[in-house]
């Protein structure tokens, strides 16, 4: 099951399963989507690092360019304005020694949290 799988079913668990949406767009003149989104309450949850960073090729993904910083930050700021909040994980976000190695929240808990605060 791939991050992006179990982010879908702690979504649900977490919002309910008929509440998210996934490629959601949002903006009403620009082509942007959210990976996930519960539109009734203006939550957003987006996964970063699907491309490869650094190694032997010396790609790397698109989001971690500057053009894609400037790309994602354009996107972010507008969905703000829009009065979405914007939830941000990575991969290290998925493994408990990870967690643990950077201090990271785990991403049920996180959610959890942003889900009482707003109900």
């Amino acid at each position: 099951m791939t991050n992006q799988d179990q982010l879908l079913l702690i979504m649900k668990e977490v919002f309910g399963p008929d509440e998210v949406e996934t490629e959601w767009r949002f903006h009403p003149v620009r082509r942007w989507r959210f990976d996930y989104a519960v539109p009734s309450r203006k939550v957003a949850v987006e996964y970063q690092g699907h491309g490869k960073m650094g190694g032997g090729s010396g790609h790397i993904g698109g989001h971690a360019s500057v053009m894609g910083l400037t790309g994602d930050a354009e996107k972010f700021n507008a969905a703000e304005i829009l009065g979405w909040r914007v939830i941000l994980f990575t991969a290290l976000h998925f493994r408990e020694r990870d967690r643990k190695r950077h201090n990271l929240t785990a991403p049920l808990e996180t959610l959890q949290s942003l889900a009482s605060e707003i109900a």
